[in-house]
């Protein structure tokens, strides 16, 4: 009797838990819905990327991601049978046809890229005066979120005997366990640096040295015409409405108007007894250190002469303030 009494327990634990497993296989499969924004950025897609509301079996990996920056089309009759055969509650809308995935990646500038080669150019003796073009457009590489320019690495590196000329395969992370190759050629240019500006300047603005930086410009492309220090234009003023970024020639460029046209002025004319003065109007403009046309108000002779200040001018020639032709 004790025998039977003992095993009794034992039977019941048993039959509940029977029971409870028929029970749970009896439970409604779990309700899902699907994403409206479809995005990965791994290698593999699982149901949690595709569906919320799935519990644990967000991360059962069903497909092969696309490569990073590309997509991939899902059928909605695809999404059907996943759906089913991990037993989620989801009914494909009759409208719906397909899906599409993205895998999530960046772009690494060309700039960077430039100074990745750069630096390797420089280790096998390039000038360090020197500026990396490449031969055809790059406007960068695409890799993986998690990727970045110290990832990149070389399969080859070449530089010609004048260290002028490149040539370069770079290992690109692909996301999966092969990187991509890409080949790249170039030159080296020697640059200098120069002063541009860094904001649009008006006629008449005068410049400072906040509206310039630096840029390195390939010396083949600099003339004897432009600016290559920036003293050369701190205090000026631009012809025409400059732009930026770009190389400034002298004759974009010009004193600011000390003296504008109609202004009037006082003329002085030095002797060596004496300084003498008359009044006057400026029949051009100019800045200090210009020569303009004035005329005396009393005698209404025209003379040339020098701006010294704003209001000022000086007689370039002629002993007298009388000196001068009726113009």
């Amino acid at each position: 009797m004790r025998t039977e009494q003992t095993h009794k327990p034992t039977q019941g634990i048993a039959c509940i838990a029977a029971i409870l497993f028929v029970f749970a296989c009896a439970l409604p499969a779990a309700a899902a819905d699907l994403k409206t924004d479809l995005g990965v950025d791994g290698r593999t897609i699982t149901l949690g990327d595709l569906f919320d509301g799935i519990g644990t079996k967000a991360d059962i990996i069903v497909l092969n991601a696309p490569a990073p920056g590309k997509s991939k089309n899902i059928s909605g009759h695809d999404l059907q049978r996943l759906a089913e055969k991990h037993g989620l509650k989801w009914q494909k809308p009759d409208y719906l046809k397909k899906v599409r995935i993205t895998r999530e990646a960046h772009t690494i500038p060309s700039g960077e890229i430039q100074q990745l080669i750069h630096d390797v150019a420089l280790e096998s003796g390039a000038d360090p005066d020197s500026q990396i073009r490449f031969f055809g457009r790059i406007n960068g590489i695409i890799v993986p979120m998690d990727a970045s320019i110290d990832d990149v690495g070389f399969e080859s590196f070449s530089l010609s005997d004048k260290g002028d000329r490149f040539s370069a395969t770079l290992l690109i992370p692909s996301g999966d366990d092969v990187p991509n190759k890409l080949n790249l050629n170039g030159v080296l240019e020697e640059v200098r640096d120069i002063p541009v500006f860094n904001s649009s300047i008006m006629p008449g603005e005068i410049i400072r040295a906040k509206d310039l930086h630096w840029i390195k410009v390939p010396t083949k492309r600099l003339n004897g015409r432009v600016i290559l220090s920036s003293q050369q234009l701190i205090g000026m003023t631009v012809r025409r409405p400059a732009k930026t970024d770009k190389p400034i020639s002298s004759s974009d460029i010009t004193p600011p108007i000390a003296v504008a046209k109609g202004d009037a002025v006082t003329m002085t004319v030095r002797t060596r007894a004496m300084l003498l003065s008359a009044g006057g109007k400026a029949l051009e403009n100019g800045g200090i250190g210009d020569t303009i046309r004035v005329i005396n108000s009393k005698t209404r002779l025209t003379v040339d002469a020098k701006i010294i200040s704003a209001g000022q001018v000086e007689i370039n020639s002629g002993p007298t303030l009388a000196l001068g032709s009726r113009r």
